[in-house]
């Protein structure tokens, strides 16, 4: 039988199969007397503090991977938040209710008011929350903990669960477990993101598998064409043994790669940059040689916080990576908050369609104070590095005459307080919307630099939501209509000789990279880990080709014509 799912992480993995089906726990829902108070209270403090120092321990084994140990960083603030030890000791008080069944009466409260808000990061918390959650619980009902060692384990094992917490993940030890496959999860949650980190293949929102296997059933996990397998027939075990060696070949060649640059058979050379989210992220770029940020997504430095990080706090993240990157470029995004990114300790409004509210720039024009905050921090690390400052969501020349004249005001600013800062620091946009697109060649008079965002581009000229399955299908970035936009705005932006490149998911779409360089495109800003495959499509095929294959391309008026001339790139 051949299940299919969503793949987090992709490669090959052999295993039997071990369900990760826990108990549900039986809560005491009873009343208790005023007598039990004092000692329901005491219970429920003792396995707070023991759950505290189970997840302390956990950190502990982490090592030195800073991106773990900021996730139990987050779990352990969340924990010893008052406001959560205060509203379950009410609970007992007021309620008379037993700690665990008081504790699970919160975390729902929590759960629940968290699943109101359209909001895909918080939504992913909600994983996080049921993580505490459940660890407090336990402790309180002196439940003992799956053994994720698997000590007792004599085989490799594939874990299949209805979904499974960050902290089971990051515990799981991987000369035993080799996968794992879900029902449920997210691409974006912290599960998700454990698993990529640590290469482990896993499939996600796998339908019913729980009840398609049993324990010590074989299954393999293709997380390249997205297939789980369960009791293959030795033909299809020996066809994927063969591509997985093929698998673990062709990274061992991409790997090779990292050293040399991005250069055509005909010695054109592409600039290859990295988007990250965090100064953790840096590390990757340097083990694989990359010598440029394209796209620092800074609102991740404002989650998984209760509050504004400060200009101070802004400054010192901006200057480390400013020297780590020993004077390549950073592109700095002012916080692109809004859309699905929220805050829980800033109020947003409720919207009808939040990706064409009040989000990005819109927030920082209206929030000054958030605004002068980051740019200050920008200016004042610009000099131990090349940073450049970028704006996401422009539509229009009002928003860029005014940022500009914002930002000569901050550098008045600080040259009264005598900082010192890069006065010839550069301005650039992202174009992302129709109206940045129809308007390239004005913004190109006034900007020093451009970042094409295909992603909502592509969402908003094709007028699709691509989060809305019903609608999704209709998602395509190799639309010809996108296609067109984008040539048309590498020509206006090369015409005043500024600086272009893209970083949106289409980058690192192997089918396109030939064709966006035919266009016109000279830089491409992608995840670390796509930059080797990029690379290789790019060194094995000419400039003359590409241009080849644009002409052609842009005489196409279908998707599956469009296609159809791709297919031909090797």
């Amino acid at each position: 039988m051949v299940m299919k799912g969503v793949i987090v992480s992709s490669g090959y993995s052999f295993g039997r199969v071990f369900i990760l089906n826990e108990e549900k726990i039986d809560l005491n829902c009873n009343k208790i007397s005023f007598e039990q108070i004092d000692s329901e209270i005491s219970l429920f403090v003792k396995s707070h503090i023991k759950t505290v120092k189970q997840l302390k321990n956990i950190r502990k084994k982490i090592k030195k991977d800073k991106d773990k140990k900021l996730l139990f960083d987050g779990y352990l603030m969340l924990l010893e938040d008052n406001d959560l030890k205060q509203d379950i000791i009410s609970n007992i008080k007021q309620k008379l209710m037993y700690s665990d069944n008081a504790t699970n009466e919160v975390i729902q409260k929590y759960i629940d008011s968290m699943k109101n808000i359209k909001n895909l990061y918080l939504q992913d918390r909600i994983v996080d929350i049921l993580d505490i959650g459940k660890r407090l619980i336990y402790n309180i009902k002196n439940l003992d903990f799956v053994d994720f060692s698997f000590s007792d384990v004599k085989h490799k094992i594939i874990i299949v669960a209805k979904d499974l917490l960050p902290s089971q993940v990051i515990q799981f030890n991987l000369k035993k477990v080799v996968g794992f496959v879900t029902e449920l999860g997210s691409l974006t949650s912290h599960t998700s993101i454990i698993a990529k980190s640590l290469n482990l293949p896993a499939i996600i929102k796998v339908k019913n598998i729980i009840n398609m296997v049993s324990n010590n059933d074989n299954l393999i996990i293709d997380g390249v064409e997205n297939n789980v397998y369960i009791n293959p027939d030795k033909d299809v075990l020996i066809s994927l043994k063969d591509k997985h060696d093929s698998f673990v070949f062709k990274r061992k060649q991409l790997i090779k790669l990292k050293n040399l640059p991005a250069i055509t058979v005909d010695g054109f050379k592409i600039k290859l940059f990295a988007n990250i989210a965090n100064n953790n992220d840096i590390k990757f770029l340097i083990k694989n040689n990359v010598k440029g940020v394209g796209l620092y997504r800074t609102e991740f430095l404002f989650m998984d916080r209760n509050s504004f990080p400060s200009e101070e706090e802004q400054f010192l993240s901006y200057k480390k990576i400013a020297m780590l990157m020993k004077g390549n470029p950073v592109t700095i995004r002012t916080v692109d908050l809004g859309g699905d990114k929220f805050l829980p300790y800033m109020n947003f409004p409720k919207e009808e369609i939040s990706c064409l509210g009040w989000r990005a720039i819109r927030i920082c024009m209206d929030r000054k104070d958030i605004l002068y905050n980051q740019l200050r921090a920008i200016l004042r690390a610009s000099i131990y590095g090349k940073l450049r400052i970028m704006f996401p969501m422009i539509i229009s020349m009002e928003e860029v005459f005014f940022l500009k004249k914002e930002i000569k005001k901050l550098k008045l600013q600080l040259t009264e307080e005598k900082c010192k800062f890069d006065d010839n620091i550069e301005i650039g946009a992202m174009i992302e919307t129709p109206a940045a697109a129809i308007i390239s060649k004005h913004l190109s008079k006034e900007l020093d630099f451009f970042s094409i965002g295909t992603n909502d581009l592509t969402q908003y000229t094709l007028a699709v939501d691509r989060n809305n399955s019903m609608i999704s299908h209709l998602y395509e970035p190799l639309s010809p209509s996108i296609i067109y936009l984008i040539k048309y705005i590498v020509d206006s932006v090369n015409e005043y000789g500024k600086k272009l490149s893209i970083c949106g998911e289409l980058a690192s779409d192997e089918r396109a990279i030939m064709l966006l360089l035919g266009l016109g495109v000279k830089e491409l800003s992608m995840s670390v880990s796509d930059i080797p495959k990029v690379k290789q499509i790019i060194c094995k095929n000419s400039l003359s080709f590409a241009k080849e294959i644009s002409k052609e391309v842009l005489s196409k008026s279908t998707v599956n014509e469009v296609l159809t001339v791709l297919n031909r790139v090797k």
